[in-house]
């Protein structure tokens, strides 16, 4: 009996050495601006995708797909998002950024840090799915997901410490909400403070 219950207790240990060489690797960055961006990425895309959603999908989320591409949401888009906020209280050094940052895409490395497993999808990839049946298909690949989520590039004030964000997180034909996510950094730490309500028609 104490011989098998020894060996149940190595198979464990020797077990979950396994599975911890196949966690995320330890993340690196280039630069304390880089950790900044993903952090505000990872702080604004879970609130989203988890926090503020979770509760309208039954299924069970144990994933996040994200475009691996920062939106381009094109000069209309960028002037009509600005235009708007610019009556709602948004830090004018962060608009004036983000309106600049946004005229370009960027792509995105394996550098977010979610309490979830997530994806990165390409355009590319996205641009094979049946358009008649996008999203049926979307969770035929992905059924642990609750949608698909897509980021603009980021604004940032001159000290590094506001920053402005636009996230879209589409989850059926007819689903999607569009918000503008104000965060803050305080004492090293960063946190959203606003959270604004956006629409595409």
């Amino acid at each position: 009996m104490k011989i098998a219950m020894i060996t149940v207790i190595l198979g464990m240990y020797f077990l979950s050495g396994c599975v911890r060489q196949y966690a995320e690797p330890e993340i690196v960055y280039e630069n304390e601006t880089e950790q900044d961006e993903y952090a505000v990425y990872s702080l604004s895309i879970e609130h989203v995708y988890l926090r503020n959603l979770l509760s309208h999908n039954k299924n069970p989320i144990e994933s996040i797909v994200i475009i691996a591409e920062t939106n381009d949401l094109g000069e209309y888009w960028i002037e009509k998002f600005s235009e708007d906020l610019a009556n709602r209280n948004v830090p004018k050094e962060a608009l004036e950024d983000w309106k600049i940052e946004n005229q370009s895409t960027r792509s995105f490395l394996r550098k977010f840090e979610f309490s979830y497993e997530y994806h990165l999808l390409a355009r590319d990839e996205l641009d094979k799915y049946d358009a008649d049946n996008f999203f049926s298909e979307f969770y035929e690949r992905y059924p642990d997901s609750n949608g698909l989520i897509s980021v603009s590039s980021i604004g940032f004030d001159k000290a590094m410490n506001t920053a402005l964000i636009h996230v879209i997180h589409s989850y059926g034909s007819l689903g999607a909400n569009y918000y503008f996510i104000v965060l803050e950094k305080k004492n090293g730490t960063w946190g959203i403070v606003k959270r604004i309500t956006t629409g595409l028609s």
